[in-house]
Formats: structure tokens, sequence, C-alpha cells
């Protein structure tokens, strides 16, 4: 009982994500959930962009896409990071409603139907 609430203290997000994984290194995990996929990267060399001046938690190592629409960096408190989630290998693809990512060792990229989305590396993260 009491490994399973540290759980959800820790990964509020996974109580209610539909599928999760993470690339080999584990340096970057993702969650599913409502249609929208979370992707963060826990350690980074890059420099995000200029943090806007409402957000008061972490800005820079986490990107939101959906089936529509541009992917964007949030502002967020806590993390899809699961080291139980299953590892998505380098050259294989995840595919969901409307958006799909594929595992590389230089990275990971997400798009989704309208060609939208990201790529995300310990060293950059650019959108599309």
């Amino acid at each position: 009982m009491v490994r399973w609430v540290a759980a959800l203290v820790l990964f509020p997000l996974l109580a209610s994500a539909q599928e999760a994984f993470q690339l080999p290194s584990g340096n970057i995990h993702c969650a599913v959930w409502d249609g929208v996929i979370r992707c963060d990267v826990l350690n980074y060399s890059y420099r995000p962009p200029r943090r806007p001046p409402a957000c008061d938690l972490d800005y820079g190592g986490a990107v939101e896409l959906g089936p529509r629409g541009n992917a964007r960096l949030i502002c967020h408190g806590d993390t899809v990071a699961n080291p139980m989630a299953p590892v998505l290998g380098y050259g294989q693809a995840w595919q969901g409603r409307g958006m799909s990512c594929v595992a590389a060792q230089n990275g990971l990229r997400c798009q989704n139907a309208e060609g939208r989305g990201f790529e995300m590396a310990r060293a950059r993260l650019s959108f599309f």
C-alpha cells in the first residue's frame, strides 16, 4: 500500500494516463491522456525560451501535442516520468489517434495528423 501511494505522489498524471513510454536512455518520458501526448526531457542542455511571466513552476522540459494544432512548451509542477513505463526502442514508433512518435538515438520526433510537432533531445528542442 505504501508503494502505491508513493507512486501516485511521484507520478500523479500517470494515474489517468492511457499509455506511457520512455526512451532507452531513460531521459525522455511520454504519457498520453485525453487524446494529448506529453513528453518530458528530464535533463537537457538546450536553452529554453523565456519563461512566461505567469509561470511560477518548471518550464522548458515538457511539451504537449494534440491531434491538431501546434506543439507547445508547458508550465508544469509535475512530471510524466515513470521508470516502470515500457521502453520505446530506437527505430521504433508509437502511434495514437492522430499522432505518432519515432524514437532515435538522437532523440524523439512526434507529430500530429496536420504534420505539426516537435523534436526533443538532451541538446535540442525544436518545433515544426
